[in-house]
């Protein structure tokens, strides 16, 4: 039977998951790392990005029957919006929030002590910072556009947006990110 499975191209994979409990063990071995990476670059903790994208795939095993789709794209699109649903879910939780952001505020002051005083650029950490001040909806457009390396039309069915909502949301974030940044790059900080 695995063996059928292996040679499912991805548009069968998708559409036979709600029926087939190997096809739905293929498509976590297909998409299991990319959602993994998604709440890694949202959550900022490996811990809490592995916590969430097990649930992910909770959810998917408990939804898949419900699942509409015909394409590996859209299966895709789909595994996407359970993750940004979950993750803005544990971001809402400010607790574990500020846990978060404090254990990058001590990696940031840890790397500073190992780090090459002439490479002074910004760190990961100080980036992540300043995008988890931005709303909800900037960081997961731009989790998914740079990160992720979406197109806006992906991002756009990921979202329930049109396209061109993307690009005007996704200006508006790099906009706000850059001022959040600005004093970083003047060496404010």
């Amino acid at each position: 039977m695995l063996d059928t499975v292996a040679k499912k191209s991805d548009d069968q994979l998708s559409w036979q998951g709600p029926t087939d409990r190997d096809t739905l063990s293929q498509l976590y071995e297909r998409h299991y790392e990319r959602i993994f990476r998604f709440c890694v670059h949202r959550l900022f903790s490996r811990e809490t990005a592995e916590d969430v994208t097990s649930e992910v795939f909770l959810n998917v095993a408990r939804k898949i029957r419900s699942f509409k789709g015909s394409s590996e794209q859209e299966f895709c699109n789909w595994l996407y919006g359970i993750a940004t649903n979950l993750t803005n879910a544990c971001l809402r939780k400010t607790i574990r929030r500020n846990n978060l952001l404090a254990a990058a505020v001590e990696a940031e002051r840890l790397g500073r002590e190992k780090n090459d005083p002439d490479n002074p650029g910004i760190s990961w950490s100080v980036l992540y910072q300043a995008i988890s001040q931005l709303k909800p909806r900037y960081q997961t457009i731009i989790t998914l556009r740079f990160f992720e390396k979406l197109t806006y039309e992906q991002i756009a069915v990921i979202m329930n947006i049109k396209p061109v909502t993307v690009r005007v949301t996704l200006t508006r974030a790099l906009g706000r990110l850059r001022k959040i940044l600005q004093p970083v790059r003047e060496g404010d900080v």
